[in-house]
């Protein structure tokens, strides 16, 4: 049996230099700030998306812009110990629901990585297998699955109702494919 971790924005929370989701949300409200300590994140994404509609009369771009803002925030992920000690466990999987490269840059330090790592991903929006594949010295490989997109796409970026839902209708079809 091959061993999986799942991890998400936790790790990136132990540094406090690393932008948290308030602070993320608060930034891309832009001016129109609004009170939101009972919402969900995804109902205030959805807020902050149509409040910007009146910007393009675009949602499609609208949600785009968004999406590359959020990206942008995201860049500057500091490194993490932590993520170098998840990568020295017997797993072979590590799926995340970040959409950053905090593993990747923090394991890149390590001599043991063998690059370049190899990238397999047809998806342009949705994100069911989005797959990096690093290798090191010591064992074949190590498979690094981004199920909710990743910054350097951000059309990927898995946020909104809509993308939710399309997200497990992908993952319907997959599983039901009749």
């Amino acid at each position: 049996m091959k061993h999986t971790i799942l991890f998400g924005n936790g790790v990136n929370r132990l540094l406090p230099t690393n932008i948290s989701w308030n602070q993320l949300l608060d930034k891309i409200k832009g001016s129109n700030k609004f009170k939101d300590d009972t919402l969900p994140n995804t109902m205030i994404y959805e807020r902050i998306l149509l409040q910007r509609l009146s910007k393009n009369k675009d949602i499609l771009k609208d949600e785009f812009e968004v999406k590359t803002d959020i990206a942008k925030l995201l860049n500057d992920i500091s490194a993490n110990e932590i993520y170098i000690e998840l990568f020295n466990l017997a797993a072979q999987h590590y799926i995340t629901t970040n959409y950053d490269y905090g593993l990747i840059t923090s394991i890149l330090s390590l001599l043991e990585v063998l690059t370049p790592i190899e990238e397999y991903s047809t998806e342009d929006v949705y994100s069911i297998r989005r797959l990096k594949r690093m290798k090191n010295s010591k064992e074949r490989e190590k498979n690094f699955w981004q199920i909710h997109g990743e910054i350097r796409k951000p059309a990927t970026i898995m946020l909104g109702l809509d993308h939710y839902c399309g997200s497990i209708g992908k993952i319907d079809s997959v599983l039901t494919p009749y």
